[in-house]
C-alpha cells in the first residue's frame, strides 16, 4: 500500500513540475516583454510539485507496513 501511495505521489509531483515548468518557461519569447509565464501561478505549481515529490519519502517512512503487523 505505501509503495503505491509513494509512487503515485512521485508521479503526481513530476506531472506538477512539468506543468509548472512548461507554463512558466518563455518558449519563443523574442523580447523580455513577451517572456511572461503562460499562467500567473506557474512557478508556484512547480514548487508544489517539488514539495509533493520530496514529501513522498516522508509518506513511505511514516505509513505503517502491513507485513510487520
Amino acid at each position: 500500500m505505501r509503495r503505491n501511495v509513494t509512487a503515485a505521489m512521485i508521479a503526481g509531483g513530476i506531472v506538477l513540475m512539468l506543468v509548472g515548468y512548461l507554463g512558466a518557461a518563455p518558449w519563443g519569447a523574442d523580447t523580455v516583454a513577451n517572456s511572461d509565464p503562460r499562467f500567473s501561478f506557474a512557478p508556484a505549481v512547480f514548487v508544489i510539485g517539488v514539495i509533493v515529490a520530496l514529501s513522498a519519502a516522508l509518506v513511505y517512512e511514516l505509513m505503517p507496513d502491513r507485513r510487520n503487523k
